[in-house]
């Protein structure tokens, strides 16, 4: 999802906050990704791929645009990997 960024809806840092697909300004299938405290739990573990895919080892998942979506607000899950446009993410 070019010139998009993965926001924390409404700079909110409480558990259970949505994140969300959003312009960029500088700051099993289907499941929603949120905020939450850190546990150190393999659930809250990521790896960037080459493939420039986020993918969470213990559900092996991607972070997934929900629909394909690049619309402000569009929720993001995980979701079975399958290097489509909307699994794919720029880190750094």
């Amino acid at each position: 999802m070019a010139g998009k960024c993965v926001d924390v809806a409404g700079a909110n840092s409480a558990g259970g906050t949505p994140v969300q697909l959003y312009d960029c300004n500088g700051t099993a299938d289907g499941s929603t990704v949120q905020l939450w405290d850190c546990t150190g739990g393999p659930n809250q573990k990521w790896t960037v791929t080459g493939a420039h895919d986020i993918v969470n080892p213990q559900a092996d998942k991607c972070l997934d645009v929900t629909g394909n979506n690049s619309a402000n607000g569009t929720r993001l899950q995980i979701w079975t990997c399958s290097g489509g446009a909307n699994q794919k993410w720029t880190v750094g």
